[in-house]
């Protein structure tokens, strides 16, 4: 199960990120891009319990979807298993991940 969370331009992860959970996000973005700040959104990951590779295509769909509206997208408090998958599939110097948390 996962939940999102937002307010304004910071966008909570909360539960396991894995294939049934980005369906489900990729079905029906939850992010409203049209709420945002700064044109800056910051999405923390820190609660995310579990990622597999289904999670990189729901972040790369997600800048994607940011860059389309112009704003910037930065992904905030990765686990170090998330940054190994982007390191396997080459998205570590596309995705902007970083694994702190700022507001």
């Amino acid at each position: 199960m996962l939940k999102l969370e937002q307010h304004k331009s910071q966008v909570k992860l909360l539960g396991e990120l894995n294939f049934e959970t980005v369906a489900q996000l990729l079905n029906k973005s939850e992010i409203d891009f049209n709420c945002v700040e700064n044109k800056l959104l910051k999405v923390d990951l820190s609660q995310v319990s579990s990622f597999n590779s289904a999670s990189m295509a729901l972040l790369i769909e997600w800048m994607k979807l940011s860059n389309q509206k112009g704003v910037q997208i930065k992904y905030s408090g990765v686990p170090e298993q998330l940054t190994k998958i982007a390191q396997a599939y080459g998205c570590s110097q596309v995705l902007p991940l970083t694994d702190e948390f700022k507001s």
